[in-house]
């Protein structure tokens, strides 16, 4: 079976290939002191560039928000130890968006004012972000949003400098159709909850999947009311080679659990949400082991970070979360941005975010934006459950746009 090219939101096509194992781009800095990567010694700054980082320092989200936080300063310190940036000392400027759409404007607000600030990271929860956004859009200020990754964020119009480094719900769709179509799947059973991020991926999926792997069977359960037994026969009923399950990690698990009892030996394939050890405990034994789950890269499931991983534990006393790591992509990112431009001119260097450099890598290979502001290359893949634990399965990175 053909595998079926990449299709953005403009319509565009783009060839892709599977790497199974993976094999990862590895970004390469030092670990300490002061050397470059030729041996020499960086000049000195002559001066210092800002970069701000919204994140929620306080309410629920503080840890996210903590761990945000922290990989943008684990960016810092190795721009540094390389010089910085166009000869400057980089700092960060890091205010608390509390996770709220009110706070989030006033955060903004702080860094558009702080002239020294070239450029933000951060934004863990769409409405702060989003409210981040139209302000700093509204003074030409460059922001990366590194965690939150509703597209809605961005807008040519409200959002004219915000960016999305993190995958969309659109291409996670995407990805797990390329998933389903590499392993020759023809007839797909749909399952999900009543969650509305669930019913908007949903769509997505079977959007994209049209018209291979034909929808044989779509359900969606009620939180809390749902009889997974009946829900697995109903979806085993037409006759399956691959079950797709959008929503709750719990639930999950215990329709892998049922669908396993039930005698099926297909594909069971999740959303995102269960990465967790919540779906494998609902599922047990024998309903995880095999199951698919599409998600975006962490430090936990990229095994070309663990350099990376021990250096930010030794900084920060713990292991470093999905945010720390898109946190120390983005903030690179810009940096890297303000070195193509060659000074710091908040209007030059968002539009340089379009045009970043081949010779600018991350832990997932290339980092391209398209004209819309989301990601070009996504940073999703495809994790498995072997031997009870997730093991990575597979990436998807681009050959070629066609």
């Amino acid at each position: 079976m053909q595998l079926p090219t990449n299709l953005d939101r403009r319509g565009r096509t783009r060839r892709i290939r599977w790497l199974v194992p993976l094999a990862l781009t590895v970004l390469t800095l030092p670990a300490a002191g002061g050397c470059s990567s030729d041996g020499a010694t960086p000049a000195a700054p002559r001066g210092d560039i800002a970069f701000g980082v919204i994140a929620p320092l306080s309410g629920p989200e503080s840890a996210r928000g903590q761990d945000l936080v922290d990989g943008a300063q684990m960016a810092a310190n190795d721009l540094n130890v390389r010089g910085g940036v166009i000869g400057l000392h980089v700092s960060l400027v890091t205010v608390d968006d509390e996770c709220l759409d009110d706070s989030g404007k006033e955060a903004a607000k702080r860094l558009h004012l702080t002239e020294s600030v070239a450029g933000a990271v951060g934004g863990v929860c769409d409405d702060a972000a989003e409210a981040a956004a139209r302000v700093l859009g509204g003074n030409g200020l460059p922001f990366l949003i590194s965690s939150a990754n509703s597209p809605t964020l961005v807008s040519a119009e409200d959002t004219p400098t915000a960016y999305l480094t993190n995958g969309t719900p659109y291409q996670e769709a995407l990805a797990t159709v390329h998933w389903m179509a590499y392993n020759t799947a023809q007839r797909l059973a749909v399952v999900a909850d009543d969650a509305p991020e669930s019913a908007y991926l949903v769509k997505q999926v079977i959007s994209v999947a049209s018209p291979v792997p034909k929808v044989v069977s779509k359900q969606t359960l009620t939180a809390g009311r749902q009889d997974i037994a009946a829900a697995a026969a109903t979806a085993l009923a037409a006759d399956p080679d691959v079950v797709y399950w959008a929503g709750s990690a719990r639930e999950s698990g215990r329709l892998a659990a049922a669908l396993r009892k039930a005698g099926y030996k297909g594909m069971y394939i999740a959303s995102a949400q269960s990465e967790s050890p919540d779906f494998r405990s609902a599922a047990g034994t024998d309903g995880a082991e095999g199951a698919y789950v599409i998600t975006t890269a962490s430090p936990q499931n990229l095994p070309a970070t663990e350099a990376w991983t021990k250096r930010f534990t030794k900084a920060f006393g713990r292991a470093p979360g999905r945010d720390a790591l898109q946190a120390y992509d983005a903030l690179r990112a810009l940096g890297q941005a303000v070195t193509q431009t060659g000074k710091v001119d908040r209007a030059l260097n968002s539009e340089q975010l379009t045009k970043l450099e081949d010779t600018f890598t991350t832990f997932m290979g290339a980092l391209r934006f398209a004209p819309d502001h989301t990601v070009k290359y996504d940073n999703h893949l495809v994790l498995t459950v072997k031997s009870g634990a997730f093991t990575l399965a597979s990436t998807l990175r681009p050959d070629n746009d066609t």
